[in-house]
C-alpha cells in the first residue's frame, strides 16, 4: 500500500512539473522577435537626412508595417508611396535592422509594448546618411 502511495505521489509531481515547466512565453518574458511579430499600423515616420530638416509624414488608414515570424524574417510595408518587402533581424534587447530599397538600416527600438512599437533607423554606408523614426500602433 505503501509503494503504492508513493508511485502516485512521484506521478503526480512529474505531470506537475512537465505542465508548470512548459509555458509559453508571453507578454514581457517573451522573446524580442515574438513581441514585434505581426501587423502595426503607421502613426507617424520622421525622416531626417543629414543636413536637411526632418520631414514628418502622419500615417492615414491603409499605411502598415507587418513583420513575418517565418524562418526568412521577412517585413512588408506600405506607406505614403511606397509599399515594399524587405527582411529584418532583432537582437539583443533593443536592436532591430531592415534591409529594404537597397539599403541597411541599424535600429534602436525605443518604446515596444503590446499595442506600441517606437524605433529609430539609420542608414548604413549610404552619404548622405538618413535615419527614419518610426512610430506603430496596433
Amino acid at each position: 500500500m505503501k509503494k503504492q502511495i508513493t508511485l502516485v505521489a512521484v506521478c503526480l509531481m512529474i505531470i506537475a512539473g512537465i505542465a508548470t515547466g512548459c509555458k509559453k512565453e508571453t507578454g514581457k518574458d517573451a522573446p524580442l522577435k515574438a513581441k514585434i511579430v505581426g501587423r502595426w499600423q503607421v502613426a507617424k515616420v520622421e525622416t531626417t537626412v543629414t543636413g536637411s530638416a526632418m520631414v514628418p509624414y502622419p500615417g492615414v488608414a491603409g499605411d502598415f508595417f507587418e513583420f513575418r515570424g517565418d524562418e526568412n524574417d521577412q517585413m512588408e510595408f506600405n506607406y505614403g508611396s511606397k509599399r515594399e518587402l524587405g527582411t529584418y533581424v532583432v537582437f539583443g534587447i533593443e536592436s532591430i535592422n531592415l534591409s529594404f530599397s537597397g539599403k541597411l538600416f541599424n535600429g534602436v527600438i525605443n518604446t515596444l509594448t503590446d499595442n506600441k512599437l517606437e524605433f529609430t533607423a539609420t542608414s548604413n554606408g549610404v552619404t548622405p546618411a538618413e535615419t527614419r523614426k518610426f512610430f506603430l500602433t496596433r
